[in-house]
């Protein structure tokens, strides 16, 4: 059990097959360990889902959904997180190896 409260980082992804990869090897590095990672696949044809499900660190978890924009990709996201604290991250953006230990 741990003291550190749990940050939920929720990324929407649509086709990002091309970057979905180094963004989430960056929440895998955040030094801050106490996360999970939900990452919302919004109807991607380009194989995101498989790469995204590809990673096995029990932290990660993959929904799928039909195509129906980033702000419902999030509320998805949003809706099965149980964090105490919500990272939003772009699946095509990157994270600071620091960023969620500072900001907690």
């Amino acid at each position: 059990m741990t003291d550190t409260p749990l940050v939920s980082v929720v990324m929407p992804a649509w086709n990002a097959s091309a970057w979905i990869g180094a963004s989430i090897e960056s929440v895998l590095a955040q030094t801050h360990r106490n996360w999970e990672l939900i990452v919302v696949d919004d109807g991607s044809t380009d194989g995101t889902k498989d790469l995204a499900r590809s990673y096995r660190d029990p932290r990660i978890q993959v929904l799928v959904q039909e195509n129906a924009g980033a702000s419902r990709a999030r509320n998805a996201g949003l809706r099965a997180a149980s964090g105490q604290f919500i990272q939003y991250l772009d699946a095509d953006d990157l994270l600071d190896p620091g960023k969620i230990a500072a900001q907690v």
